[in-house]
């Protein structure tokens, strides 16, 4: 995963392209291990947190970017208002089996549009979290001029 995320961290300033380019060579690198581990069998564990994402992220990127670790069934990026009047832009993967998600929580850690994620294991109840959130697609985010 290391080879993976040097990669990745070359590629974080060639954009979008770049980054999915750099995050599909860390999930080669790292597939193997990651589906050996397995996610435990536990229910919901198809689905990955994204935290950390570039406020100008789509659910269209985060798609290609993750596409390299299995079949994808849902992408959903959505500004979520923390305590003290923060916010964070996170975005939730699902995807067709546990593998698929155990292999996505291998590119903690890289580089997907200048900024290095944080991909995690999402309960079901952390996807629902998003109190006042704001769902962004592609429209969105270039509305919002991120």
């Amino acid at each position: 995963a290391a080879a993976g995320t040097a990669a990745a961290a070359e590629a974080g300033t060639a954009g979008t392209a770049g980054t999915a380019a750099a995050v599909h060579a860390a999930v080669a690198a790292s597939a193997g291990a990651a589906s050996r581990e397995g996610n435990g069998g536990a229910e919901g564990g198809s689905v990955v947190s994204v935290a950390n994402l570039p406020w100008s992220a789509t659910d269209e990127q985060v798609r290609a970017a993750f596409a390299g670790c299995g079949e994808i069934t849902e992408v959903e990026c959505r500004t979520e208002h923390l305590r003290g009047g923060k916010r964070r832009y996170v975005g939730y993967v699902q995807f067709g089996s546990s593998a698929a998600a155990a292999a996505a929580t291998s590119l903690n850690g890289t580089d997907f549009g200048g900024r290095l994620i944080k991909v995690e294991a999402a309960s079901g109840s952390a996807r629902r979290k998003g109190k006042g959130g704001q769902r962004r697609g592609a429209a969105g985010a270039a509305a919002e001029g991120a």
